[in-house]
């Protein structure tokens, strides 16, 4: 390959890596701001709900879809305030998202 295609690969996964990192950090400062959790329990679970949709998408039987369920938080909170977190959290998440 060249260098433009290395390039390309690289780009692809930076892509990759940030779009799930923020998909995980949302779903995790959801759970924070509700107080259901602390920061590292709620970066597990977003990060275990990504990794098993993945999984689910190569499960032909549905079995793994049905039984993942989405973290979600007990209470609505503002979403300035999910927002302000889960920028603080985006670094993590980010470390989170290499390991998909």
């Amino acid at each position: 390959m060249s260098y433009g295609a290395n390039q390309a690969v690289d780009d692809a996964a930076d892509e990759y890596r940030e779009k799930y990192a923020q998909l995980i950090a949302r779903i995790a400062a959801e759970l924070v701001a509700a107080r259901d959790m602390g920061r590292q329990e709620a970066l597990a679970q977003a990060t275990e709900w990504v990794r098993n949709e993945q999984e689910a998408d190569g499960d032909a039987t549905g079995v793994v879809a049905i039984e993942n369920t989405f973290p979600s938080a007990s209470k609505v909170q503002p979403s300035a305030q999910v927002a302000a977190i889960a920028i603080e959290l985006l670094e993590a998440a980010r470390n989170s998202a290499d390991t998909l």
